[in-house]
């Protein structure tokens, strides 16, 4: 009897133990994400490589970025002045980029693998136009490349240069006000 209560109660702390990881892993995400297109924000007017591939983009163009079983995290817009970013991202948007899954999402947000090789591997669906989608895949590999060291991106993506100090760019996502103020 006191046996089948500690196995019962060993259970149900290990169960206890994955839900709280699998809410960790979620916010993890939705912070890095958030971290990414604040930094795709920020080096839009960093970068001219990043300027020149958001500029292709009509004005008004919006992207959502989501991981599936939990929706859009974030969104990017287009706008006459640059780049804004939308926390939950818009009901409607030319293009939809979603991961299938968290443990696919960590694998891209860590570094352990590229955009381009997780969009190889079906981890990642996107809606929308393909020519548009490979840009945006332009901009988070340069953006990724100021944001982690060198030493965890050398394994996914080939050498960038880059334009401007990395501190510079933390300041910018720490910092951003590019907060989409629209309907």
């Amino acid at each position: 009897s006191v046996m089948l209560t500690v196995v019962v109660a060993s259970i149900s702390c290990a169960a206890d133990k994955r839900v709280a990881f699998k809410y960790f892993e979620n916010k993890f995400c939705n912070l890095i994400y958030i971290c990414l297109c604040r930094g795709m924000a920020g080096l839009y007017k960093l970068d001219k490589e990043i300027r020149s591939e958001f500029d292709a983009l009509p004005h008004g163009f919006r992207v959502n970025l989501g991981i599936l079983p939990y929706g859009t995290y974030i969104g990017i817009i287009r706008t006459a002045s640059g780049v804004r970013i939308k926390k939950g991202g818009f009901s409607e948007a030319e293009l939809c980029v979603n991961f299938k899954t968290v443990k696919a999402c960590k694998k891209v947000m860590l570094a352990r693998q590229s955009v381009a090789q997780s969009f190889c591997r079906h981890e990642i669906i996107v809606g929308g136009d393909i020519a548009q989608a490979m840009g945006l895949v332009r901009i988070i590999n340069k953006t990724e490349c100021y944001l982690f060291p060198r030493i965890m991106t050398k394994r996914i993506l080939p050498k960038i240069k880059k334009e401007v100090c990395t501190l510079r760019v933390y300041c910018k996502v720490l910092c951003c006000g590019n907060k989409y103020k629209g309907v």
